[in-house]
C-alpha cells in the first residue's frame, strides 16, 4: 500500500525453507503520525496481486523472479508538427481534432536503433583506399527487408495526433520498439486498405500491383469520369460497405481530411480533375496509401492505460499461477510480463488470472 493509505505498508517478504512466507510491514502509529509501527506475519501462501506498481516486481525480484523491463503500453501517438497552426509550419492534422477514419493500416518499420544495434563504423582511410585498388568483388546480396509492425483499425485525429484503435493497436504491439527510440519515430498510414482490397478482388490482382499503383489509376480514370469536378471537392472513393443505406454512401476518406490531403500533395484548391497531372496524382496516392506521420512523443497526459512487462512467463505455472521459481508464491494480473489490446481484454486478464490464482492459493 501507499504511505498515505490508513492499511499496512509491506516492506519486504522472506521465503523460508518449509515454503513458509513471512511477511514485513509497517503502519502508522495512532498516536504519533511519525512514527512507524513494525510488524512481521507468517503465511503459508502470498498472490502477488499489485499490478504495475513497482512494489510488487521488487518483491517477486526479491523472491528470484526474473523481471522483463516495464514500458507503457496502450498509449496515444503525439505528432506535434503536424497539428500545429499552418503559420507555425507543418500542420496538416491542424483543425481536424475530432475527424475519424472508419479503417486505417498504420505501419512502423523497425530500424537497428530498436532492434538495440548500431551501424558498422566507418573503415579507416587507409583501408578504404585498399578496398578502392582491390578488383571489384562479386555483386552482393539483397538486403533482408526491414521487418514491419503494422496493425489496422479506426483511427481518430486528435489535437495532439493521433488515436483510436489502429493507433492504441500499434503502440501495443510496438511498445518497446517505441520506448527504445523515445518515442519518435515514423509512422506510415494507409487511409483506405479496405477500399485497396475490394479493387485486388474485382480484379483479380493477386499483389501483383503496387498500393500507390492500383489508386493511381483509379484517381487518374476521374479525370474521364468527373472532369468538372474540383478535386478538394470530397473523397470520390467507395467501399461497398459504405454505400449501403447505413453509411449513407459515406466516402472512405471524410470531407475535411480529404481536402487536406489534396493541399498537402501541393494540388491547389481550385483544380478540377479534368485539369490535375498524373505527377499531382501520383504524389496525392502516396499520401492516401504511405502518409507519412512523424511521432514525436506518447500521449502526453500520462494516458497509456497498462504497462508491458514483468514477471516472465516462463517461470510461471499458467494452471494455477503460482511461481516455478518459488512454491507457494502467486501471482496474477499487470505485475506479469502480460498486456492486451484494447477492448476489455487487459481486465479480463486481470480478473481470470486473479480468479486462478486465488483458487491455487487456498
Amino acid at each position: 500500500q501507499h504511505d498515505d493509505d490508513d492499511g499496512d505498508d509491506v516492506d519486504n517478504v522472506n521465503a523460508k525453507t518449509n515454503a513458509k512466507f513471512i511477511v514485513h510491514t509497517s503502519s502508522k502509529s495512532q498516536t504519533n503520525t511519525s512514527e512507524k509501527i513494525k510488524s512481521a506475519e507468517q503465511f503459508d501462501a502470498l498472490v502477488l496481486a499489485t499490478g504495475s506498481f513497482p512494489i510488487g516486481q521488487q518483491l517477486a525480484r526479491s523472491l528470484g523472479h526474473e523481471i522483463v523491463k516495464p514500458v507503457p503500453s496502450l498509449f496515444t501517438l503525439d505528432a506535434k508538427d503536424l497539428v500545429m497552426a499552418d503559420g507555425d509550419g507543418g500542420g496538416i492534422f491542424h483543425g481536424l481534432a475530432g475527424v475519424s477514419v472508419p479503417l486505417a493500416r498504420l505501419t512502423l518499420v523497425v530500424n537497428d536503433e530498436m532492434l538495440g544495434k548500431s551501424p558498422p563504423p566507418p573503415p579507416p582511410a587507409e583501408e578504404e583506399s585498399k578496398q578502392k585498388q582491390q578488383p571489384p568483388k562479386k555483386k552482393p546480396k539483397r538486403k533482408k527487408k526491414a521487418p514491419s509492425i503494422i496493425q489496422e483499425g479506426p483511427l481518430l485525429i486528435t489535437h495532439h495526433g493521433i488515436s483510436g484503435p489502429a493507433a492504441l493497436r500499434l503502440s501495443a504491439f510496438a511498445a518497446r520498439e517505441f520506448h527504445s527510440v523515445g518515442y519518435k519515430c515514423d509512422v506510415k498510414i494507409h487511409f483506405c486498405p479496405n477500399w485497396e482490397e475490394e479493387q485486388r478482388v474485382s480484379s483479380n490482382d493477386n499483389r501483383g500491383s503496387s498500393s500507390e499503383g492500383i489508386l493511381m489509376d483509379a484517381l487518374w480514370n476521374m479525370s474521364r469520369l468527373i472532369p468538372k469536378r474540383k478535386v478538394a471537392t470530397g473523397c470520390p472513393l467507395f467501399t461497398k460497405e459504405s454505400t449501403d443505406e447505413e453509411n449513407n454512401g459515406a466516402p472512405v476518406i471524410p470531407k475535411r481530411l480529404w481536402s487536406a490531403l489534396v493541399q498537402h500533395s501541393d494540388i491547389p484548391l481550385t483544380t478540377t480533375w479534368g485539369d490535375v497531372s498524373k505527377s499531382m496524382i501520383r504524389k496525392l496516392s502516396e499520401n492516401l496509401v504511405a502518409f507519412p506521420l512523424r511521432v514525436t512523443s506518447k500521449g502526453i497526459f500520462k494516458e497509456e492505460f497498462v504497462t508491458a512487462g514483468g514477471v516472465h512467463l516462463k517461470e510461471m505455472n499458467m494452471s494455477n499461477m503460482e511461481s516455478k521459481v518459488k512454491p507457494g508464491l502467486f501471482m496474477c494480473g499487470e505485475v506479469l510480463d502480460v498486456d492486451g489490446v484494447t477492448g476489455g481484454f487487459n481486465f479480463m486478464g486481470c480478473w481470470s488470472t486473479g480468479f486462478v490464482a486465488g483458487e491455487g492459493a487456498a
